[in-house]
């Protein structure tokens, strides 16, 4: 499928949304997103409420080199990094980061979610034992296991 040929076709000085999309070959939804984030002129009619651009900014627009933002350049660009440490080892990793200036922040404590839930289940057996009622845990069965149904010959 070729593109259209629009060199023809006379754009007005101001345009509106579908328009520009049009022009600049982009969807609508892509220009707007760019009018709104301040990368693309546009004004919003204060009346109708719809976006129009000049054609003159569109210009200046297409004319203006850019470079994506999202994956460029080097690796280490203030993007943050997951590094999986054996939960023994972190206090020296966390020193060996802390010289070069690297804060290690834990995801998950093993440990402490283990007396958590020690101390969890002595307290709700010291409950039940009080008389109280335990909160019910719900106790889900397997379904029955299906018989292996033969192919047809």
């Amino acid at each position: 499928m070729s593109p259209l040929d629009l060199s023809s076709v006379p754009f007005p000085a101001v345009m509106e949304l579908r328009d520009a999309a049009v022009y600049m070959r982009i969807s609508e939804m892509r220009i707007r997103t760019l009018a709104r984030e301040g990368a693309l002129k546009g004004t919003k009619n204060a009346e109708t409420g719809h976006w129009e651009f000049k054609k003159t900014d569109l210009d200046a627009f297409n004319a203006t080199p850019r470079v994506r933002k999202a994956g460029s350049g080097p690796r280490g660009n203030g993007k943050s990094y997951v590094i999986v440490v054996p939960f023994e080892k972190t206090e020296a990793v966390t020193a060996d980061l802390a010289k070069h200036g690297v804060k290690l922040q834990p995801r998950y404590n093993y440990e402490a979610q283990k007396a958590y839930r020690v101390k969890r289940n002595a307290d709700l057996k010291a409950k039940k034992a009080a008389g109280g009622t335990a909160p019910s845990k719900t106790v889900v069965t397997p379904a029955p296991a299906k018989p292996a149904v033969a192919p047809a010959k």
